[in-house]
């Protein structure tokens, strides 16, 4: 979860504590957990536990292709994962037998033939559209880093449209091996699960699209008021000297944390 806390330097510091999303233990019903087309190589204990406790389930074009197949391959998967809530997309890669699966299951299905837009983003203007919104606080994106440069740099940028299509969601991209997403400029505390400190897993602040000056405080190689931009200096590859991470930045930058598996 994340929430706002007043800072002793009567600044606003937003608190972000990403240990459930990691490791799947959730309290809170505010989740919605939206599939893209890419591999599902999440333990397959976390992504029933990600799925079945979100407050909103949706698969994105291709992305129910790999619910379909999720279920296929997992005994009694069908039995023990929720339907989607809702299936978007403008379905040039969502086969027909996977459509006519969840039709029979009756799940809402929306199409988004707009091409000017990637089916992602018109999944969170569809999350929007529905009223679902309103009953979420947190967007966690299914989503492999592997193979397409393209669509990874799309995927970037979607979080950056996101704070105009869902102002109030905070949104995440989850991978098998990381959990991504963009710190606003402002000040930043970040609560680091004590294993990733223990075993020294990578993070980075990434600058996209223009230069940031960073502070931070927490990590191994710390950033003192520091430009950091293409060209020039980008912290990544670092890794932590604390379980808590703090961050001041005067533009948005693209925060991403290793994460290593946890026995469900």
């Amino acid at each position: 979860m994340f929430f706002k806390d007043d800072d002793v330097r009567t600044t606003d510091t937003t608190t972000w504590c990403p240990a459930d999303l990691i490791d799947a233990s959730f309290g809170e019903d505010g989740l919605a957990v939206i599939l893209l087309n890419r591999p599902i190589l999440l333990h397959k204990d976390y992504f029933r536990s990600v799925w079945n406790n979100a407050k909103v389930r949706i698969t994105v074009d291709g992305g129910t292709n790999r619910w379909v197949d999720f279920v296929r391959e997992h005994p009694n998967a069908d039995e023990e994962l929720k339907p989607p809530d809702l299936v978007t997309g403008d379905f040039d890669s969502c086969t027909d037998e996977s459509m006519s699966y969840v039709t029979r299951l009756n799940c809402r299905i929306i199409k988004t033939p707009d091409q000017n837009a990637t089916d992602f983003t018109k999944s969170l203007k569809v999350l929007q559209s529905t009223g679902f919104a309103s009953e979420i606080r947190r967007a966690l994106v299914l989503c492999e880093s592997s193979g397409r440069l393209d669509q990874i740099m799309a995927n970037i940028n979607t979080l950056f449209l996101a704070r105009t299509i869902l102002p109030d969601v905070s949104v995440f991209l989850r991978s098998s091996n990381s959990l991504s997403w963009l710190l606003p400029s402002g000040n930043h505390r970040i609560e680091i699960p004590s294993r990733l400190v223990n075993e020294r897993i990578w993070c980075s602040l990434i600058p996209i699209g223009q230069r940031a000056v960073c502070t931070t405080s927490g990590l191994h190689w710390n950033l003192d008021n520091r430009v950091s931009e293409f060209g020039s200096m980008v912290s990544t590859s670092n890794t932590y000297s604390s379980e808590e991470v703090r961050v001041r930045t005067d533009s948005a930058v693209l925060w991403c944390m290793g994460t290593t598996p946890k026995d469900m």
